[in-house]
């Protein structure tokens, strides 16, 4: 082999050490933004009741447990409880500072009926303990329209369409019915495909009533 052909070898193999340098480099620029900007955040497990009259939604009752190791302190508190209930001061500052600002969020719970959001009312009877070492949010939301089962397709879930907050149901079945629900009221749980988070990334569960 020539030398003029040894050197021309030796070039193109050094031009593809740098190509591929700079291939590895991105790499592990672009693994570092998505490392950045990974979600989720904050992860709940969360169960609803629903309060019904007949085949009438009244009210949806909701159970948020958070993680272990969610900070408290963006309340303003920098103790709480061991375990129990808070009082209600406690309950106030989360409240104020981690809870009432999600209302115009409709506290990520969403309501459709014939494939149209319904919006809630400020959330009632709002209460804050701790269990099993977690944070455990309960409330109750009211639509602000009545909302009838028997007469249109009807459609509960929750998630942030930003998948910041990560929600995914407590036990088996994500959404009970109260007591005074008619008998002929179920429910199904199902992938909604239809109203896809995160870019579209991220298929997040709901649940339908009948009547």
């Amino acid at each position: 082999m020539s030398l003029d052909r040894t050197s021309a070898g030796m070039k193109r193999l050094s031009r593809a050490m740098r190509d591929w340098r700079h291939i590895a480099l991105a790499t592990v620029v672009w693994l570092a933004a998505q490392t950045a900007y990974a979600h989720p955040h904050v992860w709940i497990n969360y169960a609803l009741s629903v309060d019904m009259r007949g085949t009438a939604i009244v009210a949806v009752n909701e159970t948020w447990i958070f993680s272990r190791g969610f900070p408290v302190a963006i309340a303003g508190l920098s103790e709480l409880p061991a375990s129990g209930p808070l009082n209600a001061a406690q309950t106030q500052l989360f409240w104020e500072q981690a809870f009432s600002s999600l209302e115009d969020a409709d506290y990520f719970t969403h309501l459709f009926v014939d494939g149209v959001p319904l919006r809630f009312g400020v959330a009632s009877n709002f209460r804050v303990a701790i269990e099993n070492g977690r944070l455990v949010y309960r409330f109750s939301l009211v639509p602000q329209q009545a909302v009838d089962a028997t007469r249109a397709k009807v459609q509960l879930g929750v998630w942030d369409e930003s998948f910041f907050v990560d929600y995914e149901p407590s036990g088996a079945r994500h959404v009970t019915l109260g007591a005074g629900a008619s008998q002929t009221c179920k429910t199904h749980d199902f992938d909604d495909d239809k109203h896809p988070i995160f870019g579209g990334a991220v298929v997040p569960v709901a649940t339908s009533i009948a009547c």
